[in-house]
């Protein structure tokens, strides 16, 4: 993981984020959203500064649907994915993307997530544990998806679709501490 503590995850972040055209505004909007919301208090004393301290668990294989989960029907990236996934970056996770309508290299490119993900690949739609290996080799610890089937089967997060107006969804950030909280979970095992 690059750089111990918060400055050295805050700064491998940053510098991922400045790569990828992102300013670092929407980053502090980012941590600003999630002091506004009350949720600094559910973190548990892990926000220091405004920084996140590393994870007591690294290394989770983290997937994330497409469709109605990272984007909206117009396509559009919903608030915070791009944030939330240099987050889980930093935290030393690897982030993939995959849909049930296969490989999404469009959507990835064009919200310019391509460089931050493991895999962009297609998923199975039913028998999900059964049908993984045709898909990738990598088991997911953690599924963040919309349809509540393939969650319930391979564990994670059911993400409630998009919320109008788009600007103002926060199931990300929910989906965020969502994912803190199972690091924690896997921690203390």
């Amino acid at each position: 993981m690059p750089g111990d503590g918060p400055v050295g995850i805050f700064a491998a972040s940053l510098g991922e984020m400045q790569e990828a055209g992102r300013s670092v505004t929407s980053w502090r909007r980012f941590e600003e959203e999630m002091r506004e919301a009350g949720w600094a208090a559910a973190l548990r004393g892990r926000m220091r500064m405004g920084f996140f301290y590393g994870a007591g668990v690294s290394g989770l294989e983290i997937f994330f649907d497409v469709d109605g989960t990272l984007v909206d029907s117009r396509l559009h990236l919903r608030p915070y994915a791009r944030e939330v996934i240099l987050r889980l970056r930093g935290r030393g996770h690897r982030v993939h993307m995959w849909s049930g309508y296969g490989p999404r290299w469009e959507v990835a490119e064009r919200h310019g997530l391509a460089p931050l993900l493991e895999q962009i690949i297609g998923k199975p739609l039913y028998s999900f544990r059964e049908r993984l290996g045709e898909f990738t080799e990598v088991e997911p610890d953690f599924v963040v998806d919309d349809h509540p089937e393939i969650v319930k089967a391979l564990g994670g997060f059911t993400i409630s679709p998009p919320g109008e107006p788009l600007d103002e969804d926060r199931e990300m950030l929910r989906c965020y501490l969502r994912i803190l909280r199972f690091e924690r979970t896997r921690a203390n095992a």
